[in-house]
């Protein structure tokens, strides 16, 4: 009897340790997998309310932000309804009210580049000075070539415009100049729905975002 009982104590003393190191990965694994669960606790994504141009990112990663707060600005092109022709409006009144439209659209982009374009220079020497972050600089420059850009293309139906303008006043003109439909921005505010911290900001100024598609990831505190 005394010679088998080494072995049978070994044999043992092995199953015990196996049984523990078992339950040690069992409690390692629970641990593992609730610390995964509450990582995904209080995590919120912040989409986007309407399709369009994001025109400014107004917080930064790791901002602390209460609900309602403005996170971005999207520009949202909207196409005005053409004004209804007037009765027996002939082709020379409807072209002169399409180019005179177009002289206004015009006004209003180069408005905007005149604004863009202080704040850039604005922004320079505080950027240099270390008085402004970078980001917001680089962010007003793209801002102001936007605004360049639907200048050139308003410039460009205004041209459009008075050349239809020059035909209609043609002898013997058809009165076929169509309505012109101005395009017209709006810009819609994309707001925190809950108080917490910016995580992940994942949309930058002159990025085209559709309905419902993920701006940035807000990160709330434990309850």
């Amino acid at each position: 009897m005394s010679a088998s009982s080494p072995p049978n104590l070994l044999k043992l003393a092995a199953l015990s340790a196996l049984a523990f190191s078992f339950l040690l990965m069992s409690a390692a694994c629970h641990s593992s997998s609730s610390e995964t669960e509450s990582s995904q606790d209080g995590v919120i994504v912040i989409n986007a309310p309407a399709a369009g141009e994001v025109r400014r990112v107004l917080v930064n990663e790791g901002a602390v932000v209460n609900r309602g707060a403005p996170l971005f600005e999207i520009a949202v092109e909207r196409e005005a309804a053409a004004p209804a022709p007037s009765p027996g409006e002939s082709a020379d009144a409807r072209a002169a009210r399409n180019f005179k439209a177009s002289e206004a659209a015009i006004d209003a982009a180069r408005a905007e580049v005149v604004k863009h374009e202080a704040e850039v220079l604005r922004l320079t020497p505080l950027v240099a000075n270390g008085q402004a972050p970078q980001a917001q600089l680089d962010a007003e420059r793209s801002l102001y070539e936007q605004a360049q850009r639907r200048l050139q293309q308003a410039q460009d139906a205004s041209k459009q415009a008075q050349a239809d303008l020059l035909r209609a006043r043609q002898p013997g003109a058809q009165s076929n100049i169509a309505q012109a439909a101005v395009p017209r921005l709006e810009t819609v505010v994309a707001r925190a729905t809950s108080a917490g911290t910016v995580a992940v900001i994942s949309a930058r100024p002159g990025d085209r975002v559709t309905l419902g598609q993920p701006l940035a990831t807000l990160r709330t505190s434990s309850p």
